[in-house]
Order: C-alpha cells, then sequence, then structure tokens
C-alpha cells in the first residue's frame, strides 16, 4: 500500500513543473489577447455604429460603409450584399456565426483552465508543505506555500481576464450577427429554399 501512495505523491509531485508551465502559457496567452481585444474594440464599436447608421438611414447596398470593415465582419458584410440567393446568404450568416462561436470559446477556455491550473499549483505544493510542517522544516513549509499562494494567484488573474474578454467580445459578436442577420432578411429570394 505505501508503494501506491508513494507512487502517487511522486506523481504528483511530478505535475508541479508542467502546471506551472502552463500557468506561464495561459497568462502570456490572456495578455496577448487582452492587448488584442483592447486594439480592437474601438475599431469594432466604430464599424457597428456606422452599419447600424447605415441600416437606420440609407439601407441603399451602394453605400453600405465597406471601406469601414476590415475584418472577418467585414467580409462577410460584402459577401452577404453579394449574394444573389437567401440559401447563401443563410450559409454565410452560419459560417460567421461558427467563427464567433470559436472565438468565444477560445476565450471561455482561457477563463476555465486559468484558476484550474491554479488550483493544481495550489493542491500539489501542499503535500510537501504539510510534510515540512511535520517535520519541523519551517522554510521548506514557507516555500511552498508561497508557491501554492501565487499559483493560485496567477489562475485567478488569467481567469478573470478572460471572464472580461468573453463578455466583450460576447457582446461584440452579437452586434455583428444582428447587423448580418438584416443584410441576411434583405438578400433576393431568388433561389429561396421553400
Amino acid at each position: 500500500m505505501n508503494v501506491l501512495i508513494e507512487s502517487l505523491v511522486f506523481i504528483s509531485s511530478g505535475l508541479l513543473i508542467p502546471c506551472v508551465a502552463l500557468l506561464f502559457i495561459l497568462l502570456g496567452d490572456s495578455l496577448n489577447k487582452t492587448f488584442h481585444s483592447f486594439r480592437n474594440h474601438n475599431k469594432q464599436l466604430l464599424q457597428l455604429d456606422q452599419v447600424r447608421h447605415w441600416i437606420r438611414d440609407s439601407r441603399e447596398p451602394s453605400t453600405f460603409p465597406l471601406t469601414a470593415l476590415s475584418d472577418e465582419f467585414g467580409e462577410y458584410s460584402s459577401a452577404l450584399l453579394a449574394a444573389d440567393n437567401q440559401a447563401l446568404a443563410i450559409h454565410l450568416l452560419a459560417e460567421f456565426e461558427a467563427i464567433s462561436e470559436k472565438k468565444l470559446a477560445s476565450l471561455n477556455r482561457l477563463a476555465r483552465l486559468g484558476p484550474m491550473t491554479g488550483l493544481l499549483g495550489t493542491l500539489i505544493p501542499m503535500g510537501p508543505a504539510l510534510d515540512g510542517l511535520a517535520n519541523g522544516d519551517i522554510a521548506r513549509l514557507a516555500g511552498q506555500m508561497q508557491v501554492a499562494f501565487t499559483t493560485t494567484v496567477i489562475g485567478l488573474v488569467i481567469g478573470g481576464i478572460g471572464v472580461v474578454l468573453v463578455q466583450r467580445q460576447a457582446q461584440i459578436s452579437k452586434r455583428q450577427l444582428a447587423a448580418l442577420d438584416y443584410l441576411c432578411d434583405t438578400t433576393p429570394q431568388k433561389h429561396s429554399i421553400k
């Protein structure tokens, strides 16, 4: 029985380094996504405002503000305006929705993996910390507790960043889908599926 317990302790201790490495990767990814989100957020809101004004005021395909749309939203807006049947328009709308969901899923993974990895980084060093406490090795206890608390904090920061980015991207995606849905509904019905 002791062999099994020692094997589990060995395996658990061996997971600390991959856990810390994963935390570094997730932290870098969250900072990268934060940078891109803040860089693109105002541009996306401006694009959506231009489309909203176009829907409210003009609705003429020739006056659609395509020059302001330089990303996937612009590509799909252009494709929807050029679509000559409802089936193609619905397909394009579904493709854009899938792209939006993929972006949200990536941010959701960040929001969930950060705290989970931080928790692993908290629990793994607790065994050696308690062992240090039992043996009167306060320095070992302090070192292991420092690792435990640090990984918790980093994991929660990553999760917090992920949650904020998910909310921001969901807001943008809903508005983009609403605009594209409007363009889809204005597509000619020549060869629509009945």
